[in-house]
């Protein structure tokens, strides 16, 4: 027999009801008619309250007309709208028309008959619950765990002969198979550590070496930080079309793309421009319409590339005039000329972008369905590279298990063109890393 619950408002607030319903068992949920009557209230609102209680009222809306007898799901859940048991004797303090209260005596009533319990956010209501005799329990879904991700690095212990292959031929076949472009720290007898990367040659499994020293537009990898080596190579091969990258403020995501876009750009020719994109959504409460160009627009939800392109091009020298230039105008000049270009996530649909290199930023805020569009507009001879942290994603409609940014590392994972790095370590300041260990 199926434990039924009762869910209050707030869960219903907390996150898209698809959502909700994976992250609960098969039960009999229901649904109080005055939760109903507070979802209404909420569907105005453009926040992500306001997008979740619109999903749930649609959701319930295409359930119609048997909701009062109960629904069944393909997912095995039973999905049912129950009126107030007014006949439910509860403390004539509680206010009856209150929608806690109506909660209470829904769960109370159905007690008689079925094992339930009440899900709320609420803490005062688990509280009332229990001294009531109500079984009540919180809602809280695990935070994802990153270290499960796949990260795109493993480590390896090697024989001294494959530590002589390595350095003679430059490549050796390990004992085991990974991941197409899984970058590989080789420790050797002696403790030594060595940096590889498994690519697949005429079929077999090989490791290759890899430089620990490289650099890009006067950028190197910070010292000790063996996840940036790995992204570094990533970035600057050619025979790699598309880069993700994951990791927590700070860990020098943007700076070490926006580096090798213009290594290659600028200084190698290999493609024509830096296209820099992101999905234009605020952190925080919206300003509102900007003024000006479409291009001072953009520059506006672009400061954080700004600020590493200006820093990028702090020493960049091109002629005798450019010691008097200011980082400002070097980065002006930069896309004046057209070796960067900044564009809005909405202008990419339809184009075809061939022979560029191509910098998402934040993209843990894009959607399955905008990732595809980037993704599918790449030309030939495009590179893509796709950053960001989901753990902080602004779009109230995604989540970190379905946001774009996890569906490529998904689903490109073991291609041969693919290559995925998570860093972890942050090297913006000993504050910065503090903020993202102690803040949840």
């Amino acid at each position: 027999m199926l434990k039924t619950k009762v869910l209050d408002t707030n869960v219903l607030l907390d996150r898209p009801v698809d959502q909700i319903l994976s992250s609960i068992s098969p039960c009999k949920i229901v649904i109080p008619l005055a939760v109903v009557n507070e979802l209404d209230q909420f569907k105005g609102l453009e926040d992500s309250p306001g997008f979740c209680a619109r999903q749930a009222i649609r959701f319930l809306d295409s359930l119609r007309p048997d909701l009062h007898k109960g629904v069944r799901l393909p997912s095995g859940h039973i999905i049912t709208v129950e009126v107030n048991h007014v006949n439910v004797d509860l403390p004539e303090f509680l206010v009856k028309n209150h929608t806690d209260t109506r909660m209470l005596a829904i769960t109370k009533g159905l007690q008689k008959s079925e094992e339930v319990s009440l899900v709320t956010q609420d803490i005062c209501v688990r509280i009332m619950a229990d001294a009531l005799g109500i079984p009540a329990e919180n809602y809280v879904v695990e935070k994802v765990d990153i270290d499960r991700l796949y990260r795109g690095w493993d480590r390896l212990d090697i024989t001294d002969k494959e530590v002589q292959n390595l350095y003679e031929k430059g490549w050796f076949i390990p004992g085991k198979q990974y991941t197409a472009n899984q970058y590989l720290i080789l420790r050797d007898s002696a403790g030594g550590e060595h940096y590889g990367r498994y690519r697949i040659n005429n079929g077999d499994g090989i490791v290759r070496l890899i430089k620990k020293e490289t650099h890009a537009f006067g950028i190197s990898p910070a010292e000790d930080n063996e996840e940036q080596v790995f992204l570094m190579d990533a970035l600057l091969d050619p025979d790699i079309h598309l880069v993700s990258v994951l990791g927590p403020a700070g860990t020098g995501k943007t700076l070490l793309a926006l580096a090798a876009g213009l290594q290659q750009v600028v200084n190698l020719r290999r493609y024509d421009k830096l296209v820099v994109t992101r999905e234009l959504i605020p952190h925080g409460r919206d300003i509102g319409a900007l003024p000006g160009t479409k291009h001072e627009k953009i520059s506006a939800w672009m400061g954080a590339v700004f600020d590493n392109l200006q820093y990028l091009v702090r020493n960049f020298s091109t002629g005798k005039y450019d010691d008097k230039s200011t980082p400002v105008e070097k980065v002006e000049r930069f896309l004046e000329e057209g070796f960067v270009e900044l564009e809005a996530l909405t202008y990419i649909r339809g184009r075809s972008i061939p022979n560029q290199w191509i910098l998402v930023d934040e993209a843990q805020n894009l959607t399955k369905e905008n990732i595809k569009t980037i993704i599918t507009r790449a030309g030939r001879g495009t590179k893509i590279v796709v950053t960001g942290d989901i753990q902080q994603i602004d779009n109230c409609r995604l989540t970190a298990y379905n946001n774009g940014l996890v569906t490529v590392i998904d689903r490109f994972r073991g291609q041969e063109i693919y290559a995925h790095i998570s860093l972890r370590k942050s090297e913006r300041s000993i504050l910065a890393g503090l903020g993202v260990e102690l803040l949840p």
